[in-house]
């Protein structure tokens, strides 16, 4: 059957995408949604929907199943029509999990996701934040769809996008003309640490390796091929 691509409009669909999410980051486990789930999928949910909410230039576009209308797969992201780092920014803090050795490695790793942003996305950009598809309606193209909608976005408005990328979601970047420009490895040390919290940091499955991927726009690529 085919599939049919949405822009997220209402809180109502919002809630069958973020489920999508929950099951799509399970299956395979991956250690930076876990922090994201909060103390109940309900809360996880309600939460994430704020966040859209709250961030100037935040989008998300979904994909269904024509024959069914069951949503499979979604992306956020987010459109920074200025420079988001002109301003220096406080360390991320997982401040929705309760106070113990979760939200001490939680902590560590969100600090640690963000620091080669402001080196390298201080200029408008678009950041792909999440793109993700239900582990059962892989293999479609609907991670191609979704992305080729932000990539039209981007060539519109002639900006780079961003995405930190997995090694099991790369290539599907690289579809799309992302290129790797560094790498990461997300991690919690702490000296003298409990075993609370290196139980947490293994089964987070610290350190977890990363890739930074860039895509130019059009008009860019454009200049590149004539020189």
């Amino acid at each position: 059957m085919s599939l049919k691509l949405h822009e997220l409009t209402n809180d109502e669909d919002f809630k069958a995408v973020n489920a999508v999410a929950h099951e799509a980051y399970d299956n395979p486990f991956n250690g930076v949604w876990q922090l994201t789930k909060g103390t109940s999928p309900e809360e996880a949910c309600a939460r994430q929907l704020v966040w859209h909410k709250m961030q100037p230039g935040s989008h998300w576009v979904y994909a269904t199943d024509e024959g069914t209308g069951e949503v499979i797969g979604g992306t956020r992201y987010i459109i920074y029509e200025t420079n988001p780092y002109a301003v220096e920014q406080l360390p991320r803090k997982a401040s929705w999990l309760p106070e113990g050795p979760l939200r001490q490695v939680g902590d560590h790793l969100l600090a640690s996701l963000g620091k080669h942003r402001p080196a390298l996305m201080n200029k408008p950009h678009i950041l792909v934040s999440l793109c993700f598809v239900h582990s059962a309606h892989r293999k479609r193209g609907a991670a191609n769809l979704m992305l080729e909608w932000v990539a039209r976005k981007a060539d519109e408005l002639g900006l780079e996008s961003f995405v930190e990328s997995t090694e099991m979601a790369r290539r599907a970047y690289e579809k799309q003309g992302y290129y790797i420009i560094g790498e990461f490895n997300l991690d919690a040390q702490e000296e003298n640490p409990s075993k609370e919290f290196t139980a947490e940091r293994e089964r987070l499955g610290c350190p977890i390796h990363g890739f930074i991927m860039k895509r130019d726009p059009s008009s860019a690529r454009d200049v590149k091929s004539t020189q």
